[in-house]
């Protein structure tokens, strides 16, 4: 009803004037979704800067939900044979059904900060970074979205490591 209507029911007798109301709830699985994703991004303080007011954009969704679970990038070395150990993981992960972003194929070079924030953006919930010393004693730089620390793991560890990772997220 609109402030200023008059607008009345009568009972069945007539006697009774009754105020019309009406509640109407509409929903729909759009924008269920919608609700999900304003909730799951987030402005967090950007560390890689150092100057104030600057946000890097996250989105947090569900390590279940993410469609991304691992990036895979190389950084500096010989680009060939990074690219090789990079696609034999990639093969090793897609094989035990962890889906991954095949970001060593991409031509553009970017610094690290900005790999990390565009994985941030996508919602890819670890980083595999090769690098030169990948080829010389098997450590790959390993980066959480959620807590953007890096640490060193062997190659060998990393399948390993991400099915439990993903494995323990389903029981939360």
């Amino acid at each position: 009803m609109c402030p200023g209507n008059e607008s009345q029911l009568h009972g069945r007798d007539g006697r009774k004037n009754v105020v019309p109301y009406v509640l109407s709830v509409n929903g729909n699985l759009d924008r269920g979704v919608l609700a999900y994703l304003y909730d799951s991004f987030q402005l967090t303080e950007n560390s890689f800067t150092r100057k104030k007011n600057l946000h890097r954009k996250v989105l947090k969704l569900h390590p279940c939900l993410a469609p991304v679970k691992v990036a895979l990038d190389v950084g500096r070395g010989p680009t060939v044979e990074l690219r090789q150990v990079c696609q034999g993981l990639f093969n090793e992960l897609l094989e035990n059904g962890i889906s991954v972003w095949p970001g060593y194929m991409e031509t553009v070079q970017s610094s690290f900060e900005q790999l990390y924030s565009k994985y941030d953006e996508m919602s890819i919930l670890f980083t595999v970074l090769v690098t030169e010393a990948t080829l010389e004693n098997g450590l790959i730089h390993l980066r959480s979205r959620d807590t953007t620390m890096k640490e060193m793991m062997h190659i060998s560890k990393v399948k390993d490591f991400l099915i439990k990772y993903i494995s323990s997220a389903k029981n939360v």
